[in-house]
């Protein structure tokens, strides 16, 4: 009996030794496969309480889950694309190596998805509305529209910035890519109207100075905008876009005309063939054969311009969205994304692994637990007549994106109603001042100083000033959005209940 009771407190030391050591140790790695024995890329594992992301898996499967920030109590769920959705405390996490994730079954009949069509035939009806247009010689603006895009940033569940600009959006439409590089693509916001706070640190409790940093120890912009390539992404590469060989795609149900379908990347597709891995749904109109929603559970994307990998290329990306979609379509049929709300969660801090074009908004991403909440309407979308499809006005649209400023209006404010859940943010940064006092007075300041419109960052270089010039290029845009107005066929502007009448927030 003796010998039984101290074998049992000898394993019960050993195991509280190993647990101790690993919680030191701040990580578990772990192998995700499936049912086969298959490494599992991009299966993500969230800390269940607060929705963070931990981490995802690498192209073998595995993964390292920082644990200095968890409780042995807290649970953590491991999603992946296609598969059943698993949990684990940490508690018993660490006694594991190997974790196999289950298919989804999926029973639903795809021949048909309704009246007279089948599946098949609805999605390449769909497929056909979203042909790319030609791509002009040299890269030009051919869209325009009034557009409302915001942002909120936050680290350690700390809003640090909010940011509203109202404004117009210019774009080349969604031509092919001349290259890999996809040189000839244009898309360009120009705001009129902004409300934005101060920049904060990442505790909130002061203003972050300077407003972007690149160098080895430390790399972000604070202005960074994912949404814009995120959306180009979207044209390339996600499902109807692109080939839909590359997913696999089940119906799911009607309603009325509407057909909803849900897809997810297919496992031998990403990174080769397609540089979108993702899981979500989206939505068809059955009488027109139009692409109407499309939203995502979570998504990994990669576009040359937009980032370049060493350790992992070609493999991941440091950070992981979730997003929906709204599209419509011109009178000429062109289609175009009208709206897109996105959440950008950072996996990984940047460090000697990934060399980013697109930055994050603050340093050590991951370390901060870095989200980037963003949203986009489009109220009408209109072409640019063709006598100011030139390089020059393109020029002029470049320049005055790069140097975004704008008046802060509560009245025009008033009238737009927020795109994204704003409370929270409004909460957090009125306790370092007034939201409305932070709006008036980052009203016509500069988002960016002018030493970025040259590309010059030193006290030892005297820089002339340019702001007259850049104000005047600014106003300029302006003056030729008017003329394109008068002479543009319009298009009635879709009034939506969610940016313009009341929004009730999950």
């Amino acid at each position: 009996m003796d010998k039984a009771v101290y074998y049992i407190r000898g394993v019960l030391s050993l195991i509280a030794i190993l647990f101790f050591n690993q919680l030191q140790a701040q990580e578990i790695r772990l192998q995700i496969v499936n049912t086969k024995g298959e490494a599992q890329f991009g299966v993500y594992a969230v800390e269940t309480k607060n929705h963070y992301l931990l981490a995802s898996t690498d192209i073998d499967g595995e993964c390292v889950i920082r644990t200095y920030k968890l409780q042995t109590d807290d649970s953590i769920q491991f999603q992946g694309i296609g598969y059943q959705t698993v949990k684990y405390s940490l508690k018993d996490l660490l006694l594991v190596k190997k974790i196999v994730l289950v298919p989804l079954a999926y029973e639903l009949d795809e021949t048909t998805v309704g009246k007279g069509i089948s599946m098949k035939e609805l999605l390449k009806k769909a497929a056909l509305k979203l042909k790319k247009q030609a791509p002009d010689i040299v890269p030009l603006c051919k869209y325009f529209g009034k557009t409302l895009y915001e942002k909120i940033t936050e680290c350690e569940s700390n809003t640090v910035e909010y940011r509203r600009e109202y404004g117009y959006y210019f774009s080349s439409g969604d031509v092919k890519p001349r290259s890999a590089w996809d040189t000839h693509f244009r898309s360009y916001i120009v705001p009129l109207n902004v409300a934005r706070s101060y920049n904060l640190t990442n505790d909130g409790k002061d203003t972050i100075n300077p407003t972007f940093v690149s160098d080895e120890e430390a790399r972000f912009d604070i202005g960074t905008r994912k949404i814009f390539t995120f959306m180009r992404s979207i044209q390339l590469y996600a499902p109807l876009f692109s080939d839909i060989r590359n997913y696999d795609i089940y119906p799911l149900e009607s309603n009325n005309s509407d057909y909803r379908f849900a897809f997810k990347t297919k496992s031998s597709a990403y990174p080769y063939k397609t540089r979108l891995t993702c899981r979500g749904t989206f939505t068809i109109d059955g009488e027109r054969h139009e692409l109407k929603t499309m939203d995502f559970d979570y998504v990994d994307y990669q576009l040359f311009r937009q980032v370049l990998l060493s350790k992992y290329r070609k493999v991941n990306s440091p950070f992981a969205t979730k997003a929906k979609f709204s599209f419509a379509y011109t009178p000429t049929k062109e289609c175009y994304i009208q709206s897109c709300t996105q959440e950008t969660t950072w996996k990984y801090d940047l460090g000697d692994n990934f060399i980013v074009f697109e930055q994050p908004s603050r340093s050590l991403p991951s370390g901060n637990r870095l989200i980037e909440k963003e949203a986009f309407y489009c109220f009408n979308y209109q072409q640019i007549p063709a006598k100011w499809q030139t390089s020059r006005v393109l020029s002029k649209i470049h320049l005055a994106q790069r140097y975004p400023t704008g008046t802060y209006n509560k009245e025009v404010f008033q009238d737009l109603t927020p795109l994204l859940d704003n409370r929270k943010a409004i909460q957090d940064l009125s306790q370092y001042m007034d939201i409305e006092e932070q709006f008036q007075r980052n009203s016509d300041i500069p988002y960016y100083g002018q030493y970025l419109i040259i590309g010059i960052n030193s006290g030892l270089i005297p820089l002339t000033d340019f702001h007259p010039e850049l104000i005047s290029n600014r106003e300029e845009v302006f003056s030729l959005v008017k003329k394109f107005e008068q002479f543009s066929e319009t298009i009635p502007e879709f009034q939506s209940d969610y940016p313009n009448g009341e929004v009730v927030y999950p």
